[in-house]
């Protein structure tokens, strides 16, 4: 009897133990990155590629041109004739200060020469739109194009992605979302680097529940309705790729 007992006790030990709760939560997610589609606003044939799949790249740096013989010539007709509008205008300006010329002959040479002003401007526009250019710091994650390649306006020529910061968006059921806030601190694991844990922190909670993304759970989770919460993490190392899987812990308020 008492070796009865003694066995019951070990075994109600082990049971308590393994139904001890956790002081944290884990979720899996896909990391992502901020990407940019690249496009030309004019139509036209690439006459040069400065870069390739893979490069890194500044803030305005020249990705690719586009012929602008055309364009230019555009501009150069444009900038002759604002400059007899200009010419034109002053001398109405000074006929009209010397009371030489009615206010209505003034008014539509003021209207005609600004007509012709922002002709020119435009025309400037789209003498730069020749030259497409980087919008911010980040890394070619694809190229659409090649040398002598006759474009469509907003054709995509590149994907540009910003790989230094990257996130990895979790979710979670309604019954999690009080333990959790924008700010706290979360450990990444991903299978690459199984002994390392990498810091994250929470940027973003959905205000609005949603069913589960199908590649995110299993098909009964899937009809549960949970939050996006988003994990911003440093990549300062370059480990961390677009789509690679990830798995979040983040200890319970």
């Amino acid at each position: 009897m008492g070796k009865g007992l003694y066995f019951l006790t070990i075994i109600l030990m082990c049971v308590c133990n393994g139904c001890k709760e956790k002081d944290y939560i884990e979720a899996s997610g896909t990391i992502e990155i901020k990407e940019l589609d690249v496009a030309s606003k004019i139509a036209g044939r690439v006459t040069k590629i400065y870069v390739q799949k893979g490069d890194n790249v500044e803030k305005d740096k020249i990705l690719a041109e586009i012929d602008d013989r055309i364009i230019n010539a555009q501009y150069d007709e444009a900038k002759a004739v604002y400059t007899q509008a200009e010419e034109d205008f002053k001398r109405v300006s000074a006929l009209y200060k010397s009371n030489s010329i009615p206010k209505q002959k003034y008014d539509q040479s003021e209207a005609f020469y600004n007509q012709i002003k922002a002709k020119l401007t435009q025309a400037e526009i789209m003498k730069e739109e020749t030259k497409i250019k980087a919008p911010w710091d980040g890394t070619i994650i694809n190229k659409y194009v090649e040398e002598g390649e006759l474009i469509s306006q907003l054709a995509p020529l590149f994907t540009l992605g910003d790989m230094k910061e990257v996130k990895l968006t979790i979710y979670m059921p309604l019954k999690e979302m009080e333990i959790i806030k924008v700010g706290d601190e979360a450990e990444i694991r991903i299978d690459a680097y199984k002994d390392r844990t990498f810091k994250g922190k929470i940027t973003y909670i959905s205000d609005k529940a949603e069913f589960t993304p199908k590649n995110i759970q299993t098909k009964d989770e899937r009809i549960k309705e949970v939050f996006a919460i988003e994990i911003s993490l440093s990549n300062d190392e370059g480990i961390f790729k677009p789509g690679m899987p990830a798995d979040a812990r983040l200890k319970k308020r």
